[in-house]
């Protein structure tokens, strides 16, 4: 079939080209149809090669717009664009803490993402949001249906936006003046592997990564519908196997229970003396398989329109029914897909909606690992108004947990991972779908959230070699050498309980040890081997109890100096001290760093660190009781260290450890106390290092 007259669609009005770079401009037709492009007047005559492609190139421009571009194919057909920018352009990548929205859920989008997202106006801003796809087949021309530019004007631009893209393009309209494009390209989980080129595997023979490619394509080869097959037979084989397991064993665990708790507690009449009260995210109930009560009182506001009140949840795991004033509105059964992470939308009837107190009842069934509730709000349908649920006083009540003889769930809660077509893990396919359509642009800068999903396995020793072919690809991609990479190194975390937080102080009883969250980090600065690359840190705006952190503007704010020094031409330090060289000095290693940045500080505690460890701390010093620091003899245990500021350099010693010869400094998964800085306020990356 001939490809149809069109543009790409990472095309469109409110678009921006890079500055200074040829304006290459692509699109499809039949094989050997004449194209005429025009921008701002000055023609091309272009004709489809025999793949149905073709491309139009025209000089570079300064910073500038609006411009027009018009396509036209000779038959009377054309395509106009309008309203198009030159300026700079980044592509913003990586795994869910790029993701991460400016408006989202609770615990995923940033604080105050809804109202900032609501009265941010800058038109010279504007955003290309890149949908999840995959493609094993090989690059894609388009991006995922529904790609198109948009000026940062409205919450629909911006709330699906990277946060951290977002906020370092509004620092680079602030530090240039110019029109700054963002490109929004990520995707949740995923690792490294997957945005890097087939052909740049091949160049470096990357065996493990082909091998894994070479399998997905024998897999398709055995019919361009044989996984979909395959994929459906085993989903409808294991989906009656749950359904039977579900309603033979797991809901028939305590039938006088459950005929009980169906009787009377959605009713808003219900006594709840038996119910544990206290915050949602206080309870346990769901965290165990069974089925668990939740119920709590509503208000709809005055002036809501009774015919568009929602419930709504960002997710309920696993399966639900929901009650209002005792009348079921809604349920998740195991018949949607991926039931345990969707979210929830059900109306209520109108009579019984309107303004005024309500009570709403949630049946949660869990019935594999942990389950809970998501963030739930009240909206009205088709405006902005909404009543966030979270907060406030929830009742909680179990009404049954499963029997010994109902056993474990009989499959797992899993789609068709084996599907090539489905797994956003196989090399490549997210440069396929997700980044080569981009190839007709040139880009200024990327950067790059990524790391966790890495961090298994020998994933930060191979991370090294990734990084680099990581930028290779993309330079090589898009035709631009040129292009800056700037990283993010992993932020300090422990746990990801953010509706369960662990004390401020769960960390006082750790040893020193090994962690491959670190040797991710400590991977990840060899960056710096790579032209026109560097990183900056997160270790110090981590949260140990959420894999994502809220606060984005502090890494936006560190990746606009870094590119403000590298692509820019900034004065002054962009990044925190590294580690220079560490000498003996008696019982002491004395650490010295490059980057100073005006000289070597250590910043005043925390309010938390000096709550769990009883005082400030004195001047220049950093107790072994904050485990910042640890030292080991050359063979043998590592030990917490304290340390002493001597000018732009460090002293390190512990007690028992007479001769050290090995020091680290901020080497856990969470790090407690990240004081050690230059006088800029970036703070001193975390490093291993050895006496000479």
């Amino acid at each position: 079939m001939l490809p149809a007259f069109a543009l790409s669609n990472v095309y469109s009005d409110h678009m921006v080209f890079q500055r200074g770079k040829p304006i290459r401009i692509a699109g499809t037709a039949p094989a050997g149809a004449k194209v005429s492009v025009s921008f701002d007047g000055l023609r091309k005559n272009v004709a489809a090669d025999k793949r149905g492609e073709w491309a139009a190139e025209f000089p570079a421009l300064p910073a500038g717009g609006p411009h027009e571009v018009r396509v036209e194919n000779g038959h009377g057909a054309a395509i106009e664009l309008r309203d198009v920018a030159v300026g700079d352009v980044w592509f913003c990548g990586g795994q869910s803490n790029m993701e991460f929205p400016v408006v989202g859920s609770q615990y995923y989008g940033l604080p105050g993402g809804w109202e900032l997202s609501g009265s941010f106006h800058d038109p010279d801003l504007r955003i290309l949001y890149a949908k999840r796809a995959v493609s094993p087949d090989g690059p894609c021309r388009d991006l995922p249906r529904g790609a198109a530019w948009k000026p940062a004007t409205s919450r629909d631009a911006i709330g699906i936006c990277s946060a951290v893209g977002f906020l370092f393009g509004t620092l680079l309209r602030k530090r240039l003046g110019i029109p700054i494009g963002i490109v929004s390209s990520n995707w949740g989980g995923c690792r490294i592997e997957p945005w890097i080129d087939e052909g740049t595997l091949r160049r470096h023979r990357m065996a493990r990564e082909l091998e894994q490619i070479e399998r997905a394509r024998k897999a398709l080869e055995r019919g361009p519908d044989a996984e979909a097959r395959r994929a459906a037979a085993d989903a409808k084989r294991r989906m009656k196997t749950l359904a039977e397991w579900l309603e033979k064993k797991f809901f028939a665990s305590d039938p006088e229970a459950t005929k009980a708790a169906l009787a009377s507690w959605a009713k808003p009449e219900a006594d709840e003396g038996a119910w544990r009260r206290g915050p949602l995210a206080s309870f346990t109930g769901a965290k165990a398989p069974g089925v668990v009560w939740y119920r709590r009182r509503v208000a709809v506001p005055e002036g809501w329109d009774p015919k568009r009140v929602r419930v709504r949840a960002d997710w309920m795991n696993d399966t639900d029914e929901t009650f209002w004033d005792g009348k079921r509105i809604g349920e998740t059964t195991i018949d949607t897909p991926v039931y345990w992470y969707s979210p929830r939308n059900y109306a209520v009837p109108a009579a019984l909606a309107k303004p005024g107190e309500h009570v709403l009842a949630i049946r949660l069934a869990n019935h594999f690992g942990t389950g809970g509730l998501g963030p739930l709000w009240l909206a009205e349908d088709g405006s902005d108004r909404r009543v966030p649920l979270g907060e406030g006083e929830w009742s909680e009540r179990v009404e049954m947990r499963p029997s010994k003889a109902c056993g474990e769930r009989p499959v797992a809660p899993v789609g068709c991972e084996q599907d090539p077509r489905a797994v956003f893990t196989l090399p490549s396919t997210l440069f396929n779908a997700m980044f080569a359509p981009l190839a007709p642009f040139h880009f200024r800068g990327a950067i790059w959230y990524q790391g966790c999903s890495n961090c298994d396995g020998d994933g930060p020793a191979r991370y090294a070699a990734h990084q680099k072919l990581l930028v290779e690809s993309w330079r090589r991609a898009t035709s631009s050498p040129d292009m800056a990479f700037l990283q993010v190194q992993l932020a300090s975390f422990q746990e990801n309980r953010p509706a369960d937080r662990l004390p401020d102080d769960f960390w006082k009883d750790f040893e020193p040890g090994d962690e491959p969250w670190c040797d991710m980090r400590a991977t990840q600065m060899k960056i710096r081997d790579v032209p026109l690359a560097d990183l900056v840190t997160a270790v110090d705006v981590g949260d140990h109890s959420d894999i994502h952190p809220a606060d984005k503007r502090t890494v936006a704010e560190r990746l606009d100096a870094l590119a403000g020094k590298m692509v820019y031409g900034a004065k002054g330090p962009a990044t925190g001290p590294t580690l220079k060289a560490v000498t003996r000095k008696g019982d002491a290693l004395r650490c010295t760093f490059s980057d100073l940045g005006g000289g070597l500080v250590v910043r005043p505690r925390t309010a938390e660190l000096a709550g769990v460890l009883g005082g400030p701390g004195a001047a220049d010093e950093i107790a072994a009781e904050e485990h910042a620091f640890a030292v080991a003899p050359a063979r043998g245990k590592w030990v917490w260290a304290s340390a002493k500021r001597e000018g732009d350099a460090v002293l390190v010693r512990a007690p028992g450890v007479a001769k050290p010869a090995r020091v680290r400094y901020a080497w856990s998964r969470y790090n407690p106390s990240v004081r050690l800085a230059n006088k800029a306020g970036y703070p001193v990356f975390p490093f291993e290092g050895a006496a000479r």
